[in-house]
């Protein structure tokens, strides 16, 4: 079903949202196709994944968490 991105459901992973991780990969150091895996993986829901960022400070145990998972899983 198609939908706007303004629309829709914010805690879902459409095309926009996986292409806003995919551009945050550095293709340089990580499998980007992993990178965005493990970041829905880690985020089943979109919205905690940029209120997670947006607020790093308040969520640094998460992050690190989360980076973590990147450099072991998605590094080449």
């Amino acid at each position: 079903s198609f939908s706007l991105a303004s629309c829709g459901n914010p805690n879902e992973w459409n095309d926009e949202r996986k292409q806003i991780v995919k551009d945050k990969c550095d293709s340089d150091l990580f499998d980007c196709d992993c990178f965005l895996e493990t970041t829905m993986e880690n985020f089943p829901n979109a919205q905690d994944y940029n209120t997670t960022l947006e607020n790093e400070s308040e969520n640094q145990k998460k992050v690190d968490d989360y980076w973590d998972k990147l450099y072991d899983n998605c590094m080449k």
